[in-house]
Parts: C-alpha cells; sequence; structure tokens
C-alpha cells in the first residue's frame, strides 16, 4: 500500500504548528506503531482510532501500521490528531 498523508495543527502556547501525519501500512508484526515525540494520549490513540475505523464498518488490516508525526522535535499532546490517523 501506498503512503498516505494528512495535516493537523499543534498548539505551542498559543501558536499553532502543522504537524504532517503519515500513515504506512506493510509487511509486518500486526500492530500500530507511532513516531514522532508523542504523548501519553497519543500512545492511547490506538485504542481509539482502531474503534472508530471498525465502528464504521472498515476492515482492520492484519498488518503492521506505521503513523509518523513531523516534525518529530515538536512535542505532540493531546488527542486532536486522532481525526487525522481516522481519515488516513
Amino acid at each position: 500500500m501506498a503512503v498516505a498523508r494528512t495535516r493537523s495543527v499543534a498548539l505551542v502556547g498559543v501558536t499553532g504548528r502543522t504537524v504532517e501525519i503519515e500513515a504506512d501500512v506493510g509487511n509486518g508484526l500486526a500492530g500500530i506503531h507511532l513516531i514522532g515525540l508523542p504523548d501519553t494520549a497519543l500512545s492511547e490513540a490506538r485504542d481509539r482510532v482502531r474503534s472508530a475505523v471498525v465502528n464504521s464498518r472498515y476492515p482492520w488490516p492484519d498488518a503492521r501500521i506505521i503513523v509518523s508525526l513531523f516534525p518529530a522535535t515538536l512535542p505532540k499532546r493531546g488527542s486532536q490528531f486522532d481525526l487525522a490517523k481516522v481519515f488516513l
């Protein structure tokens, strides 16, 4: 499968910074792997995103899913990135 991309915004103080979210579904041990300085809420997004996809009656792939959040040096907090992941 090709790489899918979308964008979201991370708040740094009162300034919004663009975050590019990229997902790849490929061969390997099944699971979701987050890359790019995620916090605890983003790590919990694995379950929220899976539930949203399954409840929307889409099949969940039995494959390795890698989600990258760029720029990697920017701390990402909160669950505002979940929606972008669902639409990938």
